[in-house]
């Protein structure tokens, strides 16, 4: 098959334009993250400074021991069920994990996020909704025990 070939005003012009274009698309994605993980970051950094976070890690503690994970990445899994995988993001660089804890609520996050915006995807969709948010939510947990005890 012949090479199409342009003239060369042609191909030089477009080679700017193609990377302003992915530079405007890559700092607008960087802002609508920041968006997100700025505040949520400012909020639990706040908490921190109160009893509040002590009081919710010691309560979800046992919970968090089945996955070798300290209480407080249960504040990481909720916000990132609850709100969006980027909120639990969030949460993690204050957490002080080890690598295989990181590994541990990096693919437990990763099988179950954004539940409520996934399933009214779902729902959309007309699936199983019900058994996907279960099937998630069982898959998370089954996969957080087990890297957990590797």
């Amino acid at each position: 098959m012949p090479e199409i070939c342009y003239p060369n005003s042609v191909k030089y012009h477009l080679v700017p334009e193609f990377f302003l274009s992915v530079l405007k698309r890559t700092v607008f994605s960087f802002l609508d993250l920041m968006k997100i993980i700025l505040p949520v970051y400012t909020i639990i950094t706040a908490l921190s400074l109160t009893p509040i976070i002590k009081i919710f890690a010691d309560f979800l503690k046992p919970a968090m021991a089945l996955f070798g994970l300290p209480g407080e990445s249960a504040l990481a899994l909720i916000l990132g069920n609850f709100i969006n995988l980027y909120a639990g993001i969030g949460v993690i660089p204050l957490l002080n994990l080890s690598g295989k804890q990181l590994n541990t609520l990096a693919l437990m996050l990763l099988t179950s996020h954004s539940q409520i915006f996934e399933t009214a995807v779902f729902i959309k969709l007309k699936t199983k909704f019900l058994f996907l948010l279960l099937l998630r939510i069982v898959m998370a947990i089954v996969i957080g025990y087990l890297v957990s005890r590797l």
